[in-house]
């Protein structure tokens, strides 16, 4: 499960954003926020994914040798026979599927290597190429195979070759699954991305659901707001101060949260975000809220 602070920090980020667009979602663009707000998460997920991969992938240097050399073997002993010309022509498609996996390997560890790169973007696409190609040599593993029973004269060498995709294709296997972080459960050497994979597939859908129903109580919550001020305005509130006040009273009053839970939540987001003077200030004005 998510972290519920970091829920709420992200909640009070989109708050704060909207808050100095008006106030309003109108023209509000929604996705850019995320794309920028989840900037961090991403590149963590990236970074935590590169390195999966390669640590799934430790062995493929030798499977891939071993590949080359048996299916040399079989291109050798298929040569100009014509009944076996499709044999062939399926074995070299598989070989050079692996060959291109190996270089986009062999790009990924580069990448990631490179200290000049000023985001994650093109380590990115890196673990794409590599995951999409393990998929695909996975595949043509797996249609390959059973048809080796229909060229009985290569038995042995075939049998040599099926040995060399088996041990490749577990390694395909595992590289292809890592797409999919949330079906590696249990598998403790992937922990890590599961739960930077988790934070960046949830992180969004529950701080855009906080954050919009503030928004959407916000006159309520004007109006509570402003009958707890003494001698002081609405208007001369810091906007980040407003925004964590907004969203510690909703919690309070519609989550049910307890006042010790939102007022310490409420602190850890003024330390954060709008510096050490304005925490009592925002304590202050949850205790009162409380008492009323």
């Amino acid at each position: 499960m998510i972290n519920k602070s970091k829920v709420r920090q992200a909640a009070l980020n989109l708050i704060y954003a909207v808050e100095e667009n008006g106030g309003s979602m109108e023209n509000f663009d929604l996705n850019l926020f995320w794309a920028i707000a989840q900037e961090k998460e991403t590149d963590t997920y990236r970074k935590t994914l590169a390195k999966s991969i390669v640590h799934t992938a430790r062995a493929s240097a030798d499977s891939a040798r071993l590949l080359s050399t048996r299916t040399e073997a079989v291109l050798s002993a298929t040569k100009d026979v014509l009944p076996a010309a499709k044999l062939a022509e399926d074995v070299e498609r598989l070989q050079k599927r692996s060959d291109e996996f190996e270089a986009a390997l062999k790009a990924l560890k580069y990448c990631i290597k490179d200290k000049r790169q000023d985001t994650t973007e093109q380590l990115g696409i890196c673990c794409t190429d590599v995951i999409t190609l393990a998929q695909v040599v996975e595949a043509l593993s797996k249609e390959l195979i059973p048809g080796f029973a229909d060229y009985p004269e290569y038995r042995q060498i075939l049998q040599q070759l099926e040995s060399a995709i088996t041990r490749r294709n577990k390694l395909m296997s595992v590289c292809a699954a890592l797409r999919y972080p949330e079906n590696l459960y249990g598998q403790a050497e992937f922990v890590n991305l599961m739960r930077s994979a988790e934070v960046l597939r949830e992180l969004r859908p529950e701080a855009e659901k906080l954050a919009l129903a503030v928004i959407a109580r916000r006159a309520q919550l004007e109006e509570k707001v402003n009958a707890l001020l003494q001698n002081y305005s609405l208007e001369r509130l810091d906007v980040v101060d407003k925004c964590i006040i907004y969203l510690s009273l909703y919690e309070m009053e519609v989550n049910k949260l307890d006042t010790p839970i939102v007022v310490s939540e409420a602190t850890a987001l003024a330390d954060a975000y709008a510096g050490g003077k304005s925490a009592p200030f925002i304590h202050g004005i949850i205790s009162a809220a409380a008492k009323a």
